[in-house]
């Protein structure tokens, strides 16, 4: 089985960065940690091609090797991740898509042309997607019904499948989920309250990958909150400052925490030590009503002045 894993094109915007990404003689910020870690789910007998749109067009080699073409895709990328279903099916290509954009709004894929749906977190519907394909099933809608995947099973991600000189940040997952309920954020519906974690020997095993591969600049642990576990955090960071310190730093970090952070110095000496550079914070507005209103209480708790100063 030849599949082809594309990456659409994100607009340009505030968040694409392209003059910076410019200075640095790099093509995207982030790469497309989805579909490395779909790669590394999926039967490893498989061959896999990654196309990151954000760094080049897919060839029409690629479109002729692929007999199968997966995409995942935010609602940011709807636009480019539309368009390259429809050419897919013009090219008369099997297309299966997932991600946050998909299973928010499934219809929407489904109405491009999409064969398979493969919804909610891939740890439990790639294998469904995987059945279905021995099967000879040539559509499917593959969903999780309620549950959330134990990511202590999540293999390592095939990094090697990636352009490393492309981006200008490598990207890892230590958690899924948060334990907040800002009316604002779909990380909740998607990935639920109670933050998941990997074990850090897990974590590790990924950055020991990322090493042997030659990767030696900053990692993004890309988190929507990297705090929403703070035991099982500590704990990670516990074992990540011998590894730095063994391997003479070869990365910096970065990721994204609420400001709560501010609150636990033990938690942030920790950071420190590991070689995190910086974290953004999820503030939004400074107005307690319209913290109150969505129901961000955790921004309304203590100073977020003081919280900014702190970090």
């Amino acid at each position: 089985m030849n599949v082809l894993l594309l990456y659409p094109r994100f607009p340009k915007s505030f968040w694409s960065f392209e003059k910076t990404l410019a200075l640095l003689n790099r093509k995207a910020m982030l790469p497309p940690l989805g579909l490395v870690t779909v790669a590394a789910i999926l039967p490893q007998e498989w061959d896999f091609k990654l196309v990151d749109r954000n760094i080049c067009s897919v060839t029409d080699a690629e479109w002729a090797w692929a007999d199968v073409v997966i995409l995942s895709a935010m609602i940011v990328q709807k636009e480019d991740l539309l368009n390259q279903i429809q050419e897919a099916k013009r090219r008369n290509k099997q297309v299966a898509v997932g991600g946050p954009y998909p299973t928010a709004l499934p219809e929407e894929a489904k109405a491009a042309g999409a064969d398979y749906l493969i919804l909610d977190e891939g740890e439990i519907t790639l294998p469904l997607f995987v059945d279905a394909i021995a099967r000879g099933d040539r559509t499917g809608i593959f969903r999780a019904t309620g549950e959330k995947p134990d990511v202590t099973g999540t293999p390592i991600p095939r990094f090697d499948l990636l352009e490393f000189d492309a981006y200008s940040e490598m990207s890892v997952q230590f958690s899924r989920g948060c334990p907040f309920q800002c009316e604002f954020c779909d990380i909740i519906v998607l990935y639920g309250r109670k933050p998941r974690t990997k074990t850090p020997d897990q974590l590790l095993a990924e950055l020991d990958r990322l090493y042997e591969l030659g990767w030696r600049r900053s990692i993004f642990m890309v988190d929507d909150n990297f705090i929403g576990n703070k035991r099982n955090v500590k704990l990670f960071l516990q074992a990540l400052q011998p590894w730095m310190v063994s391997h003479h730093y070869p990365f910096s970090f970065a990721t994204e925490a609420s400001v709560d952070l501010a609150a636990d110095q033990e938690l942030m000496d920790r950071m420190v030590a590991c070689n995190f550079g910086a974290v953004f914070l999820g503030i939004e507005t400074p107005d307690d009503e319209s913290l109150t209103l969505t129901q961000k209480y955790q921004n309304t708790r203590s100073s977020l002045a003081d919280a900014v100063q702190a970090h």
